[in-house]
């Protein structure tokens, strides 16, 4: 018998195999130059490493959370690099692969480990994974919160969720997302839902608030913060010009549904040929809502943010080939109407997770910057809630990330340029 025959040493092998990417991932980010915004994140840190309390209110977008967590874990040591802050999240990154294993093998444990690999290769995730970056330290975060609902250990998730916040405040829309999810077998599901006892008015009050007053006082603290600040971003310049409180725009939402086209495609056509395969009204469904998303895109599609018109990445770049019309422009809008239909039909996401898609949406329309990290969180999700695809399915998306990842790595690490 071949030594790694048995599925538990395949799987043993698997998470070495991941553990050695991740140290050489770690070690081949280290002592590379400062790549975009992590200037203003190590130059906050540095300050406070060096006894300065003084922050950066002109440039800093986030709370200082972050940036105060790396400082205690670098100050005792005497660190003082980038490629140390680096480090710290990297430590995050290797967390959240462990929070996306578990909450995967609640949910659906015979494919945990392949979605954990494809959680750490995501490519528009992987190279913020080992950057002085908030994204992926935020999101480790939120999963350690979603885990904790999921386990009905609501106050928890909300200390989670909190501090969450003081890492990205935006991560505020996911406290409202959880809130629901805990509720939501009370209000929808089982034996023990609202519909079928018939509580009266008081009492079906108190069953929801029971379980979702953690969350409702973690949202009171993000409102308490927003109107002591002023605004949401911390920054009340970059509040002006760059991150408004309030400037919905279709761009990000556009952008995530063409790279879950461009990123997930046998599950984007699994949900078509479920709609094909049905009813007249499902496929009309699915057909509807592609031919809204292209209507949508036609209409109030534009790069407008001053951060996308500086051509310093291959977002941007790519933005700007779309902006300039012909195929790029038709290509783009379609990628996204053809993953808005096949994410729109049932069989991707059942139950109360389908909830991740309207709540996605929401989160990355809040923004007018077209923005790539805003898509990890509606990607993992999902990663996380979807239903099992077929083994060869998965492995090859897993083939083609890893690919891809690895790529943007080189191009960040080695030349400055992130994806």
């Amino acid at each position: 018998m071949m030594r790694f025959a048995h599925w538990s040493r395949r799987e043993r092998l698997g998470w070495l195999a991941l553990a050695g990417i991740w140290a050489g991932t770690v070690v081949w980010a280290a002592g590379g130059e400062l790549v975009g915004d992590e200037w203003v994140h190590w130059s906050q840190i540095h300050r406070f490493l060096q006894g300065d309390t003084r922050i950066y209110s002109e440039y800093l977008t986030n709370v200082p959370g972050f940036h105060w967590l790396v400082t205690a874990l670098l100050a005792p040591w005497g660190i003082q690099s980038p490629g140390a802050a680096r480090g710290v999240t990297a430590l995050f990154t290797a967390a959240a692969v462990v929070l996306v294993y578990r909450i995967r093998r609640q949910l659906h444990p015979a494919d945990a480990q392949i979605t954990a690999a494809q959680f750490f290769f995501l490519p528009t995730m992987f190279v913020y994974g080992f950057l002085v970056y908030t994204d992926v330290p935020a999101l480790a975060l939120l999963l350690g919160a979603l885990l904790a609902t999921l386990r009905e250990h609501h106050r928890a998730a909300a200390a989670l969720l909190l501090a969450s916040m003081a890492v990205r405040q935006n991560q505020v829309l996911w406290v409202v997302f959880l809130a629901v999810l805990a509720a939501w077998p009370i209000l929808c599901d089982g034996a023990e839902s609202l519909r079928q006892r018939r509580l009266p008015t008081r009492a079906w009050l108190a069953a929801v608030l029971e379980r979702t007053w953690p969350y409702l006082a973690v949202f009171g603290v993000f409102c308490a913060y927003w109107a002591i600040n002023g605004s949401i971003a911390y920054s009340a310049a970059q509040s002006r010009y760059s991150h408004p409180d309030f400037h919905p725009d279709i761009g990000n939402l556009v952008f995530l549904l063409a790279t879950v086209a461009l990123l997930m495609p046998f599950h984007v056509a699994g949900g078509w040929r479920h709609a094909l395969e049905g009813p007249a009204s499902r496929w009309m469904q699915a057909a509807g809502l592609a031919v809204v998303v292209l209507a949508a895109y036609v209409l109030w599609f534009r790069v407008q943010h001053p951060s996308n018109l500086v051509l310093g990445n291959m977002r941007n770049q790519l933005l700007a080939t779309v902006a300039a019309g012909g195929w790029a422009w038709w290509g783009l809008g379609l990628l996204a109407a053809i993953a808005g239909g096949g994410l729109g039909c049932p069989p991707l996401v059942a139950g109360r997770y389908r909830l991740w898609l309207p709540f996605s949406l929401v989160f990355v329309g809040a923004s007018w910057l077209i923005e790539t990290r805003y898509t990890m969180i509606p990607l993992t999700l999902i990663l996380l809630f979807r239903r099992p695809q077929a083994v060869w399915q998965e492995r090859l998306t897993l083939a083609f990330w890893c690919l891809l990842a690895l790529g943007f790595g080189w191009l960040a690490f080695a030349h400055q340029r992130l994806p």
